[in-house]
């Protein structure tokens, strides 16, 4: 099997070669482009799908894996792996077919920085020249471990941290800095946010996260009376321990009920976006992390459904999403290790605050997380991208959201 992999890319690039050039030619008036999502299984792609089918696009995710939290009903198209001789086979040839069939049927292909459809290929460094050959679009968007290099990290805390969850991470460094550099250079756009900014050359539009949710699902429910002999109930969620903070979230709850306070922290590891949502609505308040620096997907789960969240915003990318976007308007309590133990404090001892901060929480997602205003976001992105569209004339003059 050893040589299977030169082999097929040597058969691969000439009749890939020639499906561009066929797919160039072919190339439809665009009304709304076509989009495809993946093919890395984060539930973030589920959510921009949806969000632009609701404004009319024909979108469609693909992914190669599933992760433990997703389902597979959460992506359109699912191609996992199998393990038979013949299942090794078809899973080497099945990225060659997969490509030249999206040639013909999508305009714009929005990927992570971990690649697109050819990244378990040997034509993987070859495959945006492929598609800007075939006239496609490229949009790049980041997650995280997809452009985090451990030796450009600028805060020392968040480099500890992963140097105790992935001691190994750091062996990628160069390999993922040169991919980062190579796939921003021939990208169309780059959206950049969060903390990516520190490792990604370049971008083409700045939001403080591209992160949509689904704010009819995520919403809040009623919660019965509380009394005083009920105990305040928080929720945290690590998948990485370390990177999330969780030791300090712990001694910080442990110190708080030494002195008297009436305090459940309940944390869930690895469970499904269902179970999070269903534990969510129970408690009081939801802390996030407390290392990286900005707000993901959990936080924004803890405010579309009106609960007061503790996460730790970076003071520099406060200063930059402040300035440039949205983020003066996050209600987030902002938390560094060293603050945990005195914000949950004057969350349990000021309810009417926490009820505050729950609805500014759940109107800031409203107001810019929501898959209407994510969708808004990219709409404006493909815009600019398709200019002569009827879509884009339609369109003229709307500035990219903000």
């Amino acid at each position: 099997m050893s040589l299977l992999r030169p082999l097929c890319d040597a058969v691969a690039t000439p009749v890939l070669f020639g499906a561009c050039l066929v797919a160039r030619l072919r190339r439809r008036p665009t009304d709304k482009p076509r989009l495809l999502w993946g093919p890395t299984p984060l539930i973030n792609i589920k959510y921009h799908s949806d969000a632009l089918r609701r404004r009319g696009y024909e979108s469609t995710t693909l992914v190669y894996d599933l992760y433990a939290i997703n389902d597979r009903a959460d992506f359109d198209i699912v191609l996992l792996k199998t393990r038979s001789l013949y299942g090794r086979l078809k899973n080497r040839l099945r990225p060659y077919g997969v490509f030249a069939w999206a040639l013909f049927r999508f305009d714009v292909f929005n990927f992570y920085f971990h690649g697109g459809l050819l990244q378990r290929t040997g034509l993987a460094r070859l495959e945006f020249h492929l598609l800007r050959l075939a006239g496609k679009k490229i949009v790049l968007t980041a997650y995280g471990a997809d452009v985090q290099v451990i030796e450009q990290i600028p805060n020392l805390l968040f480099k500890h941290a992963i140097s105790q969850d992935y001691p190994a991470a750091f062996r990628g460094d160069r390999k993922r800095q040169e991919r980062v550099r190579y796939f921003a250079k021939y990208a169309h756009r780059v959206v950049a946010g969060v903390d990516w900014v520190d490792f990604i050359p370049k971008w083409d539009v700045l939001i403080p996260g591209h992160f949509a949710i689904d704010t009819d699902y995520w919403s809040p429910q009623p919660m019965p009376p509380t009394s005083s002999a009920q105990p305040f109930r928080i929720l945290h969620a690590p998948n990485h321990r370390a990177i999330k903070g969780t030791a300090f979230l712990e001694r910080a709850c442990a110190e708080l009920r030494a002195e008297g306070y009436d305090l459940e922290l309940v944390i869930l590891e690895r469970v499904k976006n269902s179970q999070i949502r269903e534990a969510m609505w129970s408690v009081d308040a939801v802390a996030d992390q407390f290392i990286v620096g900005w707000y993901a997907m959990f936080a924004l789960e803890g405010m579309a459904l009106a609960k007061p969240v503790l996460t730790y915003l970076r003071e520099d990318l406060l200063e930059l999403y402040s300035l440039h976007s949205f983020a003066a308007e996050c209600p987030i309590v902002n938390t560094k290790v060293t603050d945990i133990k005195e914000n949950l404090r004057r969350l349990m001892d000021d309810r009417r605050l926490c009820e505050a901060l729950g609805e500014r929480g759940r109107a800031y997602v409203l107001n810019h997380h929501s898959l209407d205003k994510i969708g808004a976001f990219f709409d404006a992105v493909y815009r600019e991208l398709y200019p002569a569209s009827p879509v884009a004339r339609a369109g003229a003059g709307a500035p990219l959201p903000k």
